[in-house]
């Protein structure tokens, strides 16, 4: 049997000619940059989100970018963040002038470990910028407490957390501002790469709307120095079609988790995800630490099973960042993750019998 990693064969049998229909509407009218189907979907994300704007950009990268340039933090300023997760979370500081600093994760969540904050502050840290992981938020209200307390201005990385709510409040809604990423493989995904910004601080939304155009609050007159970074018109349309669905998708991605727990149930090699009762879990990403990771990944792959590895490198020992004098063992949590977590099949559409076979192949390998 083979098993994709990731699919979007089911999406397009059961609402393909209704994608379709929406991309010819956009390339016959001849609207592509910044056009009604951008608007429309910014107006619907906002509310879906429960926020006050919603700024479509081009990538889950440039909406972190410029969230963190609109926080207009001083040069050289540190922002605590964590080493557990995708490259952008960390470049979006550095590219911005500042200093990452790294706090390590809490080994049941995988979320920013908000217990270790306290000794990370220093005179120059000025914001926050937690990362929400695989299937529901970081601790946000205890995040948002620490950073009014301290006065930092709260960045959420909440690009693969559409849908995710903590303690009632969607992923990135309680932020001066939260990023989302449209890449395909997302909850709600496009069929290229797309973004969004989420806030309810006006002038943060002012802001980033100039920025992605150069910087232009009118054609060819620049307040700022921008960027080009604008979710595309044909990216909109997909995504307008697909918000329609994924509600019914979020279900049914959480129903096939239920099924990989009881599947893996009591297998020792393997510590399944488990979720704080404070938050309402999307399942973007189902990934057990096992033991023995990649020869488990190697098995599956030769049996027609794809996998992910979510990360196989912590941000501290990546060589970019070689000038913050980090070495292994900084963050232990950390690489025991990025040693362990491998993320299997998660799609809509997937079958019992797919499911089934993945977790048997997962047994046999222990066995």
């Amino acid at each position: 049997m083979q098993v994709p990693f990731f699919t979007t064969k089911h999406q397009d049998a059961r609402y393909g000619a209704t994608l379709r229909q929406a991309m010819n509407a956009v390339v016959e009218s001849g609207s592509f940059i910044l056009g009604p189907q951008v608007k429309a979907f910014e107006e619907r994300l906002a509310a879906y989100c429960g926020v006050k704007h919603a700024i479509g950009v081009a990538n889950g990268s440039d909406a972190l970018f410029l969230a963190v340039q609109a926080a207009h933090l001083p040069e050289g300023s540190e922002v605590l963040t964590t080493p557990y997760t995708f490259f952008a979370s960390a470049a979006c500081i550095v590219r911005n002038g500042l200093t990452p600093v790294f706090v390590d994760v809490n080994p049941n969540t995988y979320h920013m470990d908000v217990s270790s904050l306290e000794k990370k502050i220093t005179k120059k840290t000025k914001a926050i910028l937690p990362i929400d992981l695989f299937s529901h938020t970081a601790n946000n209200t205890a995040l948002k407490s620490f950073a009014d307390a301290h006065g930092l201005a709260f960045i959420e990385d909440s690009a693969e957390a559409f849908g995710m709510k903590w303690n009632g409040h969607h992923a990135g809604s309680t932020a001066l501002a939260g990023v989302l990423s449209f890449f395909p493989t997302k909850t709600l995904g496009c069929f290229g790469d797309g973004g969004a910004i989420l806030t309810n601080n006006d002038a943060v939304a002012q802001e980033c709307r100039i920025a992605r155009v150069h910087g232009a609050a009118k054609k060819y007159y620049h307040t700022l120095v921008g960027i080009n970074s604008r979710l595309d018109e044909l990216q909109a349309a997909v995504l307008n079609v697909k918000l329609e669905h994924v509600d019914a998708e979020i279900a049914e991605r959480a129903a096939i988790v239920a099924k990989y727990k009881e599947g893996l149930s009591g297998l020792p090699q393997a510590v399944l995800p488990s979720v704080p009762s404070e938050a309402s879990p999307v399942w973007y990403v189902f990934a057990p630490v096992f033991e023995n990771r990649n020869a488990l990944a190697s098995a599956l792959q030769e049996k027609g099973i794809g996998t992910s590895v979510y990360w196989p490198k912590p941000l501290h020992l990546q060589e970019c960042f070689a000038n913050l004098g980090h070495r292994a063992g900084d963050f232990p949590v950390s690489e025991r993750l990025c040693e362990g977590t491998l993320a299997l099949p998660i799609y809509v559409g997937m079958g019992d019998s797919e499911i089934a076979y993945v977790c048997e192949s997962v047994r046999s390998f222990y066995k």
